[in-house]
């Protein structure tokens, strides 16, 4: 007899504690579409363990809509580790760490949630490995975080499992060129470019690299193609503007940053190669205003600033000389 009553107890217990767990749900879920993300939190997160997926989702998303991303990964953490062979819990909770990262101010934080959010993304290749949403996702952080030789790899493998993409090809002619893998990065620039000639990038990196490899006429015939046919590209036009600067050609190189500043006038590359070109090209006067304006966008440009007023003091124009060590203290930023 009581063992009986016993079980019709755990029955009812039982019934009233689910019943309790999908009125919950219920309440959360008007809260959310209220959005009242404040109360879906307080609803459902003291009961993360009697949640079901749906709970669990609905939870980090009201942590996310409040912008609690460090909420939002815990969430998603036990959902993932209730769920381990379900890559889309860990491709939520590498996007929720990837957010988290882009709000973190201290930068050993940012770099552990980055590398947290990168295991996750492998986890999911591992997973699923043709879900190209995560494979984007990675190839995207392992470039903006600089870990470029897991990039490359990533990279590679990726054009063996998809071909010969032009935005694969694109990165890793990118890559290369700034690394100094200089014949690869002429291969897989020229590569890019047979696949996409109307992306301008690409022109800018195989000239880049032949340039280090002191093919100096290769380099220069096509970085002028390049800013023919492409006008209205600013980086193409800096770049132009970038050899001709090396080369100590100052008048040209002064044309195609001028160039440059017309389409993007807050350009600091911009802004500076063109300040630099005119005071070397001996329009120390016109360059002043491209000085300024140059520290002003970006203060780490001051010490050129302050170093080309030095010369001119140096050369007997005491007048001038001082009015740039004036303006360059002006800008200075701390």
């Amino acid at each position: 007899m009581s063992r009986r009553w016993f079980s019709l107890v755990f029955l009812l217990c039982f019934s009233c504690t689910s019943l309790a767990q999908t009125n919950r749900l219920q309440v959360a879920q008007l809260r959310f579409k209220q959005k009242q993300y404040d109360k879906v939190v307080e609803l459902l997160n003291p009961y993360t363990e009697q949640l079901g997926t749906e709970g669990f989702l609905l939870l980090a998303l009201a942590y996310s809509n409040q912008q609690n991303h460090a909420g939002e990964a815990r969430v998603l953490s036990l959902l993932s580790a209730k769920q381990e062979e379900n890559h889309r819990w860990h491709m939520l909770l590498a996007q929720a760490q990837l957010k988290a990262a882009s709000l973190e101010t201290v930068r050993e934080k940012e770099r552990e949630l980055t590398t947290s959010a990168i295991q996750k993304l492998r986890r999911v290749l591992q997973l699923q490995k043709g879900y190209k949403p995560a494979f984007d996702l990675l190839v995207a952080t392992l470039l903006y975080g600089r870990f470029h030789s897991e990039a490359r790899e990533i990279l590679l493998e990726g054009i063996n499992r998809y071909g010969q993409r032009s935005e694969l090809l694109r990165a890793l002619c990118r890559l290369d060129s700034y690394d100094g893998f200089l014949e690869q990065a002429v291969t897989n620039c020229r590569t890019a470019i047979q696949l996409a000639p109307a992306y301008p990038d690409n022109y800018v990196y195989l000239a880049q690299a032949l340039f280090d490899q002191k093919e100096l006429e290769q380099a220069e015939r096509n970085l002028i193609a390049a800013a023919k046919r492409f006008p209205k590209s600013e980086f193409v036009q800096w770049a132009a503007g970038t050899l001709f600067f090396r080369k100590k050609n100052f008048a040209v190189a002064d044309r195609y940053f001028a160039a440059a500043v017309k389409l993007s006038p807050n350009s600091v590359r911009a802004r500076f190669g063109v300040a630099q070109a005119q005071y070397e090209s001996g329009q120390e006067e016109k360059s002043l205003e491209n000085f300024v304006k140059a520290c002003e966008l970006d203060g780490t440009t001051v010490d050129v600033f302050l170093a080309a007023g030095g010369r001119l003091k140096q050369k007997g124009n005491t007048k001038l000389g001082e009015l740039f060590v004036r303006r360059a203290n002006t800008c200075r930023r701390y």
